[in-house]
């Protein structure tokens, strides 16, 4: 009898894959780092409810929907798939100016990911759990001081496969998988953070502003159908067609600050004050003076919300504000108009998408 599994024995990895509901391989630099993953199958059951029975005699099992999130710490390295994936589009990345094996990357958000889809792969010591097409629609980064970023992925996926010794995906092909990076975690006190209003000059040193968290969110509605395709088993079970877009994501950014001062911001969320921002970590050194960078930029800013609560001890003053795109590109964010960039420099050299 096979020993039980722990989380420590878990081993996860996604790969590009190119037609929704054929799982690819995954193997050497497909395998990344987790905490607990959440996504699983769910399926509701048909009763046969027919009049002249007092119990069910049977029941069919039903369609089944496959979603949940991912949540790895953001790493510099290692996620460049996972995220490149939810934003759709990225690109070869340069070489940083001096260095050889630094890399400078951008990804911006497309107006749709049609095409981009991964196999997502479980290893859970005594089976695979492979789910053949995986769809990214979403994320949030988080942090606060004191600790490491957070990265959490939204999922929408078609169906899971389990085995041990059949199909694309096995046990003797997880012995190929290997993990990009385990190292190089994003922290908070790696990051400064520089806001001002939208039309005024390029953000600079007298921009700093100094957050004690922060929560950025982007969440596309993609929507995936019934109809076309099945598990494809004895007993066949409907699953979904690629997921599409099924209205305008939502973006927003949340920030707190330790202690309420002024009533600054009150008054420029009634003026309806428009701002841009962008938060810049820097980590490791990747060679000569070249670090480690993960770079994020805000073009247009609109507050939310204002709450500076009361409370016996010291006022907090959580701001939250609604991300849009911008109709020009502001001073200092040449060529940014979409609702926000992800940047930065590590040595990954190829584009995640290709």
């Amino acid at each position: 009898m096979p020993g039980s599994v722990a989380g420590v024995e878990i081993q996860y990895a996604a790969k590009k894959a190119a037609t929704w509901l054929t799982p690819v391989a995954c193997g050497a630099l497909n395998g990344f780092l987790s905490r607990p993953v959440t996504i699983n199958d769910k399926s509701d059951v048909d009763i046969d409810d027919s009049l002249g029975t007092y119990f069910s005699p049977d029941g069919t099992a039903g369609d089944i929907t496959c979603d949940g999130a991912i949540p790895p710490y953001l790493r510099y390295a290692g996620q460049e798939l996972l995220l490149a994936l939810v934003c759709g589009t990225a690109g070869v990345p340069t070489t940083h100016a001096g260095g050889t094996l630094s890399k400078d990357w951008v990804y911006k958000p497309a107006k749709n990911i049609d095409g981009l889809f991964a196999t997502f792969v479980r290893n859970m010591k005594n089976y695979i759990a492979e789910v053949p097409s995986l769809k990214i629609y979403g994320f949030t980064i988080k942090g606060e001081t004191g600790g490491s970023l957070e990265l959490s992925l939204d999922t929408i996926g078609s169906n899971t496969n389990r085995n041990t010794t059949t199909g694309t995906n096995t046990l003797t092909t997880a012995n190929n998988i290997t993990i990009a990076e385990t190292g190089n975690r994003v922290r908070f006190s790696h990051g400064v953070f520089r806001m001002n209003v939208q039309s005024g000059a390029a953000l600079g040193v007298g921009d700093k502003i100094v957050p004690s968290a922060f929560e950025f969110s982007f969440k596309r509605k993609l929507k995936g159908v019934f109809g076309a395709y099945t598990t494809g088993t004895t007993t066949p079970r409907g699953v979904v067609d690629e997921p599409t877009n099924d209205d305008m994501p939502e973006i927003s950014l949340k920030l707190t600050f330790p202690r309420h001062t002024s009533a600054t911001m009150l008054t420029a969320w009634g003026d309806d004050v428009r701002y841009k921002m962008d938060a810049t970590f820097t980590g490791p050194i990747i060679e000569l003076a070249i670090p480690y960078l993960f770079l994020m930029q805000w073009p247009h800013l609109q507050i939310k919300n204002v709450e500076a609560i009361d409370a016996k001890g010291i006022i907090q003053e959580p701001l939250e504000f609604i991300c849009h795109g911008a109709a020009t590109a502001p001073t200092g964010m040449t060529g940014i108009t979409e609702p926000f960039r992800l940047s930065g420099t590590n040595k990954f050299a190829t584009d995640p998408l290709a």
